[in-house]
């Protein structure tokens, strides 16, 4: 039965996928994007699960204290982390929109008004089309305005904070000042998930595939050894093409960067092209073996 119903389900989807193409009736598109939400759901619960898996995997390896455990210490650590920092915390208790706050402070002569904007140095105003920085060389932002409502945005300069809106009803003669100090936020696209993924993730990631440039050399220099005809072509091609890229071939001759460039465009995108085809068939190859029910390795089985 545990293998039955997945079979089933398997199967029954399968068909429902590729017969939805050709039936161009709304209730099907409507049914279509029910699933697909279904999925969705199944995709973060997918998530949870390996998060726990990760969890049953590696703790019983730092209780035994077994080879590289320290290591599995700091992946435990840093999805703790991720995942404390990657949830938004600042909606707690916060169900309204965050705003800026304004108050009349004096009068000034003329048909209009005045907004004078009192932010941290590194806020940034928007007023209409303008959109300058809150204090310039010690001073706030002011600027005149028409007499009516008018929309103040403050934001800043980095990611992971909210601006703070307001609408302003400034009279003929009054100076209104405009206060607010944009709050940092938490989440995916908050200020402390940005840092650590800018700052600490991406540099690793860079780190780890400059790394892999040695294992790339040294697997070249193994593979382009001319040992037999397609040695030989695939070592003239890549000689080709790396004159090609680099600076001494134009030097040597014109005829390396159009040469090089031929290479790719012509030979190498119908190869690339080939398996791209070869793909797609061992994907609907499998699919079918899906649907019909011959391959179950999913499923746990061989």
């Amino acid at each position: 039965m545990k293998k039955t119903v997945p079979i089933v389900l398997g199967v029954l989807f399968g068909i429902y996928g590729l017969l939805e193409f050709y039936i161009p009736h709304w209730r099907v598109r409507t049914t279509t994007d029910e699933f697909q939400a279904w999925g969705a759901v199944l995709t973060a619960a997918a998530f949870i699960l390996g998060g726990v898996n990760i969890l049953q995997v590696t703790w019983p390896k730092i209780r035994r204290r077994a080879e590289d455990w320290q290591y599995k210490v700091i992946l435990l650590a840093c999805a703790a982390l991720m995942l404390l920092v990657g949830l938004p915390w600042h909606k707690l208790g916060d169900a309204d929109e965050a705003k800026a706050t304004h108050a009349v402070v004096g009068a000034t002569s003329g048909d209009g008004g005045r907004i004078v904007v009192a932010a941290p140095d590194d806020v940034m105003v928007r007023i209409g089309a303008v959109n300058a920085p809150a204090r310039t060389g010690g001073k706030a932002f002011t600027v005149d305005v028409p007499a009516g409502e008018v929309e103040v945005m403050l934001s800043r300069r980095m990611a992971g904070y909210r601006a703070l809106t307001t609408k302003v009803n400034v009279a003929a003669g009054q100076v209104v000042e405009v206060r607010g100090d944009p709050p940092m936020t938490w989440g995916k696209d908050g200020r402390v998930f940005v840092w650590v993924y800018d700052h600490v993730f991406d540099p690793c990631n860079s780190t780890m595939f400059a790394l892999l440039a040695f294992f790339v050399a040294s697997a070249a220099f193994r593979a382009f050894r001319a040992r037999n005809a397609e040695a030989a072509l695939l070592l003239l091609a890549a000689i080709l093409v790396m004159l090609a890229r680099a600076p001494i071939g134009r030097s040597i001759s014109d005829v390396f960067p159009d040469l090089g460039q031929w290479l790719i465009d012509i030979p190498n995108n119908a190869g690339r092209r080939a398996i791209m085809m070869g793909a797609a068939i061992g994907a609907i190859a499998t699919a079918l073996r899906v649907i019909v029910g011959l391959e179950r390795s999913h499923l746990g089985s061989d």
